[in-house]
C-alpha cells in the first residue's frame, strides 16, 4: 500500500486537489500554504495564536486554532520549523506518515542542486557568503531557508535560480524525509535548544540528518576541529565525497586549511580581509563557504572577491556606533552561550558585556571563563538576569539592569575611551522582544541616541 505521504506527494506534483493543513502561521508556514494552494490543494492554516487577529490564509479563510480534529482531517500535515514534532496533536499524523516539514514540501518541486548548511552557530553568515561567492562567479543562487526567504518561495518560482543555498536549523532537519542536498555543510555543534532536545547527542542526531540526505554523488563538508561533527561525519554510511575545513586537517582529510588570516585551498592562498568577517570564528565560516561554493562551480576569483569585501550581516558582531572612543557592537544573534563566547573572543580586552534574556538551559561556565580578564563588567537583562548574576559571581562584576534601556544608560555613563560595549545575550529574546532582530535594532537605536562626546 502506498503511504499517505507518498500519495500526497504524487497529488501535489500532479497539481491535483487534496486536503492539507499547515501548522504555524509565520513566514515559513504562510509560504508553504501559498505553495500548496498554488498547486491545487485545499489548505487550512492553523496556529496556537489564531485568536490574536492573524491575517487570513492564502485561500482567504481565517487561521484556525491548532486542534486535533483539524489535523486528523488532513491528508498531509506540513510543519513550520518552530513547531515541535512531539506535540500530542501531531502524533497520529506522524504515525500514519502524513507529517512533513516545510523544507521537505518545497523540495518536491525543486530540480536545481541544493546546498544545505547547518550548525549551531555561523549558519547565516556562511549561507550568505556561499551565495555571494556563487553570484560573483556568474551563478544565479537562491539564498534562504531558515535565513531570510523560505525555501517554498523558490519552489513557487523555480526558474529564478540555478542553485539553492539553504540554511537549515535542526528543527527543519527533523522533518525532512526525501529531500536531497547535493552538498551538505555541518559547521559545528554546541549545547543549544536543550529545552527541546534531551541532550547534545539528540541535538546532533537532528543536525546529522543533513549529511544523511546527501547522495553518493554529492559532497559532505565538515569542521575537522569539532569532535562531535567529525565523529558523526566519519561514521556516515554514504559514499559521498568528504571535504573538511579547519586549522589542523588530519591525514586523508582533504579540504581547506585555516592559516593565520588566510585560507589554503588546493595550493592557493585566499586572503580573508572583509570588514564583516571579524574574529577567528569567521575564518571557519569563510573556509566552509569556500568549500561549499566551489563544490557547486564557484571560481576562486569569485571567492576572493567576496572574502575581500563582505560587509557582514545585521546583528552579528555588527559595529553600530562609535563615539567618544567607545565602540558599540550588536551581536543579538548570539542566542546561546557558545555564540556569545565567540563574540567575546572577537573583542579586545576591556569590554562591557550585555547578557541575558530568556535562558535556554545551557551551562554558563564556559562563557564565564571566556570573559575572565577580557570583560570588565557584565550588564544583566531579562528573565535570566538572576542566572547571569549567579554564574559570574566572584569572577566578573555584574550590574543587574533588568532592561536593555537601563543597561545602555549604565554603559553610556561608565564606558571609557578604548572600551567596547557588546550585546551578546547568550539567551533567546522572547521575554522582552519580538525577536533577536527587534532586540538588536533596539540596541542600535539606543546606542546612537543622546551621545555626549567626552
Amino acid at each position: 500500500m502506498t503511504p499517505p505521504r507518498a500519495q500526497a506527494r504524487a497529488l501535489f506534483r500532479a497539481e491535483t486537489s487534496f486536503e492539507a493543513v499547515v501548522v504555524g502561521a509565520g513566514r515559513s508556514g504562510r509560504s508553504a500554504a501559498a505553495l500548496l494552494a498554488g498547486r491545487g490543494a485545499r489548505v487550512r492554516l492553523v496556529d496556537d495564536r489564531a485568536r490574536d487577529g492573524l491575517e487570513p490564509g492564502p485561500d482567504g479563510r481565517p487561521v484556525a486554532l491548532f486542534r486535533q480534529e483539524v489535523i486528523d482531517a488532513a491528508e498531509l500535515v506540513v510543519l513550520s520549523p518552530g513547531v515541535p514534532r512531539v506535540r500530542r496533536e501531531l502524533s497520529r499524523a506522524a504515525l500514519e506518515d502524513r507529517l512533513v516539514g516545510e523544507v521537505e514540501l518545497a523540495s518536491w518541486c525543486i530540480d536545481i542542486p541544493l546546498l544545505g548548511i547547518t550548525g549551531t552557530n555561523g549558519k547565516s553568515t556562511t549561507t550568505a557568503l556561499a551565495g555571494e561567492m556563487l553570484r560573483a562567479s556568474g551563478k544565479r543562487p537562491f539564498v534562504g531557508g531558515n535565513f531570510g526567504t523560505p525555501l517554498s518561495e523558490l519552489a513557487r518560482q523555480p526558474g529564478d535560480a540555478d542553485v539553492g543555498v539553504v540554511e537549515l536549523s535542526s528543527y527543519q532537519l527533523e522533518s525532512i524525509v526525501d529531500a536531497s542536498f547535493q552538498v551538505g555543510v555541518w559547521l559545528n555543534i554546541q549545547p543549544d535548544h536543550l529545552d527541546r532536545y534531551s541532550d547534545l547527542e539528540a541535538y546532533a542526531r537532528a543536525k546529522a540528518r543533513l549529511h544523511e540526505r546527501v547522495p553518493s554523488a554529492g559532497t559532505v563538508i565538515a569542521n575537522a576541529a569539532d569532535p562531535v561533527v567529525a565523529r558523526w561525519t566519519e561514521k556516515l554510511s554514504s559514499t559521498a565525497k568528504k571535504r573538511w575545513f579547519g586549522r589542523d586537517l588530519g591525514a586523508g582529510q582533504a579540504g581547506t586549511r585555516i592559516e593565520e588570516q588566510h585560507l589554503r585551498y588546493e595550493g592557493r592562498t585566499i586572503e580573508v580581509s572583509a570588514p564583516g568577517l571579524l574574529g577567528p570564528h569567521n575564518l571557519e565560516n569563510a573556509a566552509a563557504a569556500l568549500e561549499a561554493a566551489t563544490s557547486l562551480g564557484a571560481t576562486l576569483d569569485g571567492v576572493q572577491t567576496v572574502l575581500s569585501s563582505f560587509a557582514g550581516l545585521p546583528h552579528r558582531l555588527q559595529l553600530v556606533h562609535e563615539a567618544g572612543g567607545v565602540r558599540w557592537y550588536d551581536d543579538s544573534k548570539a542566542t546561546n552561550v557558545a555564540s556569545a563566547i565567540t563574540a567575546v573572543l572577537a573583542m579586545p580586552a576591556s569590554t562591557l558585556l550585555i547578557a541575558g534574556g530568556k535562558d535556554k538551559g545551557g551551562a554558563w561556565g564556559p562563557l564565564v571563563e571566556a570573559c575572565r580578564g577580557r570583560v570588565t563588567r557584565v550588564l544583566s537583562i531579562g528573565e535570566a538576569a538572576p542566572i547571569v548574576g549567579k554564574a559570574f559571581a566572584g569572577v566578573v562584576p555584574v550590574q543587574e539592569c533588568k532592561t536593555l534601556e537601563r543597561a545602555i544608560a549604565w554603559a553610556r555613563a561608565e564606558a571609557r575611551q578604548g572600551q567596547c560595549v557588546l550585546l551578546a545575550p547568550a539567551c533567546a529574546s522572547f521575554d522582552q522582544f519580538r525577536s533577536y532582530v527587534d532586540r538588536g535594532e533596539r540596541f542600535a537605536r539606543l546606542a546612537r541616541e543622546e551621545w555626549v562626546e567626552r
